[in-house]
């Protein structure tokens, strides 16, 4: 079912059994999908606080998060919110450190893992996890190329920064060492794709940089350490979002 509105450059996050889609162009609104009536469609629900496009999301304790993203005034921003969908409300919690659009968002034991991105001015290598018992955000080692329109997943218990900058390059953070590490680079350049884990193996979709990086889709099996191509998608995709059902 498609949304009620058009979203370009919005996040989505999927909890039990919705999925939230947030923001995008000029917009602060939200939408809902029950994957258990998906036939009935999607449904507003309360709007996020901020107008954020090009914003990043995760789940934590059962809720969304979005931190920055581009206001209306085309404004990087630092500020973070979460959607508690059983109260259907946002909440401000603590400020990112580094304004930050076009960036990543994972959720890994416990805490958010904020990486990468558009400051307003420079690209991003920079990292920074959120504790939320403590609601503070630490910098932590920053990755070795900036990227701005990356993508990001956790596999294998390890944190994936995927091309971004019109970039094919991927590296992984190490959460025991705390260190990041290349891998193989991806066959497309790609900026502004979306990725997701399905089946033990890295789906990255669309995205630009590359002729073909829009139509396509690319997929990384640590077992072989390599990227192969899976198929072309019939829309092109870019600065869109996907989750894994």
């Amino acid at each position: 079912m498609s949304t009620l509105y058009e979203r370009w450059g919005s996040t989505s996050v999927k909890i039990h059994n919705h999925v939230y889609t947030a923001g995008g162009d000029e917009t602060n609104s939200v939408e809902c999908l029950n994957l258990n009536h998906f036939y009935i469609g999607w449904n507003k629900v309360s709007f996020m606080i901020e107008q954020r496009w090009f914003a990043a999301s995760a789940v934590l304790n059962d809720q969304m998060y979005v931190t920055g993203g581009m206001n209306a005034r085309y404004e990087a921003l630092l500020s973070v919110e979460f959607y508690n969908p059983v109260i259907n409300k946002w909440t401000y919690t603590a400020l990112m450190k580094t304004k930050r659009y076009e960036h990543a968002l994972v959720s890994y034991n416990g805490s958010l893992y904020a990486f990468g991105g558009y400051d307003g001015l420079i690209p991003l290598n920079s990292m920074e996890s959120f504790d939320p018992q403590k609601k503070k955000w630490n910098t932590l080692k920053p990755m070795n190329e900036r990227r701005q329109g990356l993508c990001g997943v956790v596999y294998n218990d390890q944190i994936y920064a995927i091309g971004g900058n019109e970039l094919n390059s991927v590296e992984r953070f190490n959460m025991r060492t705390h260190t990041w590490s290349k891998v193989s680079s991806m066959k497309y350049k790609r900026c502004g794709a979306c990725a997701c884990v399905v089946s033990g193996k890295i789906y990255v979709i669309g995205g630009y940089g590359d002729k073909e990086s829009k139509m396509t889709i690319e997929v990384y099996d640590e077992t072989s350490k390599k990227w192969r191509l899976e198929s072309n998608m019939e829309t092109l995709i870019c600065f869109a979002s996907v989750v894994a059902l």
